[in-house]
């Protein structure tokens, strides 16, 4: 099946969602929507939003937080660090603005006391086991050659724990030209 032309492009930029079209063959992104964090001349970073591992953050790194995380799936590029994105805003020293609302790490020390204060709940939180990234001016051709699309990325969706439902969700956000991808097998060799 081919994905038909529509009136869109895409220009990926820090703040956005990236969607996976329906038919792509690489596991480690099939029907992923990632937050892209970063998104520089030199690459490009994101974390898959809707892939839970069986894992927590204190079998990552045990005694770092009071609560135990859930963990995800970053992406397949260094699988041996651990990232989170929050809502916290300016609460979280050295944290990266991605968009309305949405940050990218800082001093993780920081969470245990903003946890204590009331400051934060459990649910403002997300963390990765590694990255998805990519080098320079990769993410454009990749987008070029529709194997992405892109979105504004809203908290709503980000830190949403419909996982199984957010890849259809984001792709009916994109408009009628990419609503009947939405409900399309995930194997098209049932069809």
């Amino acid at each position: 099946m081919e994905i038909k032309e529509t009136r869109f492009q895409f220009n990926p930029q820090r703040g956005q969602l990236l969607i996976s079209e329906p038919f792509l063959a690489d596991p480690n992104f099939r029907r992923s929507v990632i937050l892209l964090c970063e998104h520089e001349e030199e690459g490009s970073v994101g974390f898959i939003l809707n892939r839970l591992l069986t894992l927590t953050t204190d079998e990552v790194i045990p005694g770092l937080l009071t609560i135990n995380f859930p963990v995800f799936y970053g992406g397949p590029v260094e699988q041996n660090t651990l990232h989170f994105i929050h809502k916290a805003n300016d609460l979280i020293e050295e944290a990266m603005p991605v968009s309305n609302g949405i940050f990218w790490g800082g001093n993780i020390e920081a969470i245990n006391e903003l946890l204590l204060q009331d400051k934060v709940k459990p649910e403002d939180f997300k963390f990765f086991i590694g990255y998805s990234g990519w080098g320079e001016g990769q993410l454009n051709i990749e987008i070029a050659q529709k194997s992405w699309w892109a979105t504004p990325a809203e908290s709503e969706i980000v830190f949403t724990d419909d996982l199984e439902e957010m890849w259809s969700r984001v792709v009916k956000n994109l408009g009628s030209d990419f609503a009947y991808l939405a409900n399309s097998p995930k194997d098209f060799n049932w069809n």
